[in-house]
């Protein structure tokens, strides 16, 4: 049986700043679509900004970045 080891590197500056950039935009989006005023594609915004989170994650995580 053979075990697949995460790595242990750290997230270089800049990647630390779009990892949280990341989480940001999916938070303000989250709360975004359910204020009473939202704009029509708040919804769709935020899925966007999930999916790009999530990519952004998996791609770091496949280069040995433990996230």
């Amino acid at each position: 049986m053979v075990l697949a080891v995460m790595g242990d590197k750290k997230l270089t500056p800049a990647l630390e700043t779009e990892y949280r950039f990341l989480k940001q935009q999916v938070d303000f989006w989250m709360e975004a679509q359910h204020k009473a005023d939202a704009s029509p594609s708040a919804t769709q915004r935020y899925y966007y900004a999930k999916g790009d989170l999530t990519k952004f994650v998996r791609n770091r995580r496949e280069e040995g970045y433990k996230i």
